[in-house]
């Protein structure tokens, strides 16, 4: 069967959900003209022609090793050429500049490696007419990692998972895309305090320059830590931030690039969460605030059968990153084993930054994949059409985990972007899903592969993607599909 639907969860808990989700009814549309800014959501297409649109990549490894290198997609959505420029940033600047165009209905890839020889750099893209979906792809030997492009800069970032446990390596990629110097400073929180080391307070970042920091730099004491939550200000200027994290053991391994959070936020949710042999799930939460915050986690399109004891209000300390395990003994009985959606809130004001690591068994080994939660929009709007950028290169079981927002029956559909435009790929129309229910989604078919992909949904729907890791490595790397700023 081409997709596997997970049965739907309790009323009793929707309800109780619904106490601090989105409303269950569609808020009203309104067209959006300019660009969101940063904090007000995550990267997204935006369908409102506009005269130019940027995308900022949050870095991508180009070290010149074997096996490892990056190259950014450009994929145009439209029936029309795409113009549009860019800029690969390094540490010693600017390494690159090109202009370039993209067919209707197509893709370009940008083989950074060929273009820059450097830890790491990133990428600026600028497309005229604001048109275009751009995302990132990391090649790494311990795994290939996709993350979607920003949609602006900021003058703060948040991550809430750090990890350097037996060597791992987790380094922070700051970019700055402008023209004038940024003045930057971080700080760090561990579940026993929190930290600003002198070496890292108003440092500069130069013009349209990268600079990279590995966390388990001397100066910041941060050796052998289990969870490294991080925020960086810029009192000049505003960047972007990437996290590159390559895990060596601790019980975690794999590589994985993603883009920080540009702010926190009350309410994070993640569609694929996992219980099962052999399988790790944790969440990390993060409270940059001088304020201690209330937590409440619900976990969403569990089997009807589970005991639905309720998970006990999770307190997060000022300044402090907790780490929430739903298979602590004080938790037990409230999560059964099988696939499902989570939602973190908080009714404080926006508080939080929450990212989930999971580590599934492969084999004989193990493959981890850490993602930050998905705020709905500051309006309350959650999409119902998600694109992919990048998608499997070869057939993939469950390649797509879809959670359906809304306590109403729906349907998916999956459609493939070809030379004449989007086309349905056959058996992946009007997919039943049942109310809050989470589904997965086979891309099996030759038409599902090495194409942008678009799912529409009858209803709200919050959309991850699960990819091979490359080459002959086996374990998924997990990222979030790109949602449209536009209803359907």
């Amino acid at each position: 069967m081409i997709r596997r639907a997970i049965p739907a969860l309790l009323v009793v808990i929707l309800g109780f959900a619904a106490l601090f989700a989105v409303g269950r009814d569609a808020p009203t549309e309104v067209p959006a003209t300019f660009a969101l800014q940063a904090g007000s959501w995550m990267p997204h297409v935006n369908d409102t022609a506009k005269l130019t649109g940027s995308w900022f990549c949050p870095g991508l490894p180009a070290s010149g090793e074997e096996g490892v290198g990056g190259e950014v997609v450009v994929s145009n959505r439209a029936g029309e050429q795409l113009v549009g420029r860019f800029s690969v940033l390094s540490p010693d600047g600017v390494a690159a500049t090109q202009d370039f165009t993209v067919e209707p209905w197509s893709r370009n890839t940008i083989d950074v490696s060929a273009l820059a020889t450097a830890p790491f750099v990133s990428v600026v893209v600028e497309l005229d007419g604001g048109g275009g979906l751009v995302e990132q792809r990391a090649l790494h030997p311990a795994g290939n990692s996709v993350a979607p492009c920003s949609n602006d800069t900021s003058d703060t970032w948040y991550l809430a998972d750090g990890f350097t446990v037996d060597g791992s390596v987790e380094s922070l990629i700051l970019s700055n895309p402008y023209d004038d110097v940024a003045i930057a400073q971080l700080t760090f929180a561990t579940e026993s305090g929190e930290s600003s080391p002198s070496a890292f307070r108003g440092f500069p970042i130069p013009p349209r320059s990268v600079k990279v920091i590995p966390l388990a730099d001397p100066q910041l004491g941060a050796q052998d830590e289990p969870v490294i939550a991080v925020e960086v200000t810029t009192t000049s200027g505003r960047i972007v931030l990437g996290r590159a994290q390559h895990y060596l053991g601790g019980g975690r391994l794999g590589y994985e690039v993603s883009l920080a959070a540009p702010a926190p936020r009350d309410q994070f949710w993640f569609a694929d969460g996992e219980q099962g042999d052999g399988i790790t799930e944790t969440y990390a939460i993060y409270n940059p605030t001088d304020a201690d915050v209330e937590v409440d986690a619900v976990f969403l399109g569990l089997p009807v059968e589970a005991n639905f004891g309720g998970i006990p209000t999770i307190t997060v300390p000022s300044r402090r990153v907790v780490v929430f395990d739903p298979t602590d003994e004080q938790y037990a009985g409230t999560v059964t084993d099988g696939r499902h959606a989570v939602v973190f809130s908080t009714l404080a004001d926006p508080s939080i930054v929450v990212e989930r690591v999971l580590t599934r068994p492969t084999d004989d080994s193990v493959a981890t994949s850490v993602v930050l939660g998905a705020p709905p929009r500051e309006d309350g709007f959650v999409a119902t059409q998600w694109h992919l950028g990048i998608g499997p290169s070869d057939p993939t079981t469950a390649a797509l985990v879809v959670y359906n927002v809304d306590n109403v029956e729906g349907t998916v559909t999956v459609e493939s972007v070809g030379p004449g435009g989007p086309t349905a790929i056959e058996g992946l129309s009007e997919i039943p899903i049942g109310p809050g229910a989470v589904i997965t989604i086979d891309l099996t078919a030759p038409d599902a592969l090495n194409r942008e992909l678009i799912l529409t949904a009858s209803n709200r729907v919050f959309v991850e993607r699960s990819l091979p890791r490359g080459d002959d490595l086996v374990g998924r790397s997990n990222s979030w599909a790109v949602p449209s700023s536009a209803a359907s």
